[in-house]
């Protein structure tokens, strides 16, 4: 048991004036100096808003509830990361799932040139898709690392116990950790695989976007700014 009345931390409403949100699922900045939080819900809208104790305004960054998993516990819009040079490039990524049958989508989009207050719907590119078995374990962290690659996270795709062995097979992409260049393409991809990655060039039909296999579900991951590790 936790003992609250001498606990060394407590809670903190940090904005205790915005309007509450439903199902949040990400909140990140943008890294461009704005001082802005970004603010992800898991049925498809990104709100934005100033970082402020004060602030009790926010705006609909980008809505795409039009095409995001309506129901299901575990789907939706569950991940989003800024471009490193999203200052010059206004580049930014997100995983969500949709469709029928249920896929999850890596995509990325623009901001508005006139509005940074506001993304264009429809500058969507899809960089990759993966059809999602269960509607469960379906991961959602996106991230780029410190050596610039974008990071992803799939689940082992659902149910219970892995029943399809994904996660341990190599030539499937649930269940692992990927990493990706998005700043090149290359063949019929709409990015590149990095060099350094395990499988770069194998010639035994593992995917060469793993990064670490064996995954359960990768619901979030963050990287050390210490030790650059990645922990899961």
């Amino acid at each position: 048991s936790i003992d609250f009345a001498h606990a060394q931390y407590s809670w903190q409403p940090a904005f205790p004036n915005l309007p509450a949100f439903d199902k949040p699922t990400e909140l990140v900045h943008s890294g461009d100096g704005t001082n802005r939080f970004f603010l992800t819900q898991q049925r498809g809208i990104i709100y934005v808003f100033n970082n402020s104790p004060s602030v009790s305004t926010r705006k609909v960054f980008l809505d795409l509830s039009d095409r995001v998993s309506p129901s299901g516990s575990e789907t939706g819009l569950l991940g989003l990361a800024f471009h490193p040079n999203y200052r010059t490039n206004g580049y930014f990524y997100v995983n969500y799932t949709g469709g029928s049958p249920l896929t999850s989508y890596i995509a990325r989009y623009q901001v508005s040139t006139t509005n940074p207050d506001s993304a264009v719907k429809a500058s969507e590119q899809i960089l990759l898709t993966i059809p999602q078995p269960y509607s469960n374990h379906n991961g959602g962290k996106v991230a780029f690392g410190p050596d610039g690659y974008l990071y992803l996270g799939f689940g082992d795709g659902g149910s219970a116990n892995d029943p399809g062995n994904r996660a341990q097979n190599r030539a499937e992409l649930l269940g692992k950790i990927h990493r990706i260049d998005v700043d090149r393409t290359e063949g019929s991809l709409n990015y590149a695989i990095p060099p350094t990655n395990p499988y770069y060039r194998n010639t035994n039909g593992w995917r060469e976007e793993i990064y670490a296999y064996g995954i359960r579900n990768p619901w979030r991951f963050s990287f050390d700014p210490a030790t650059n590790r990645l922990w899961l």
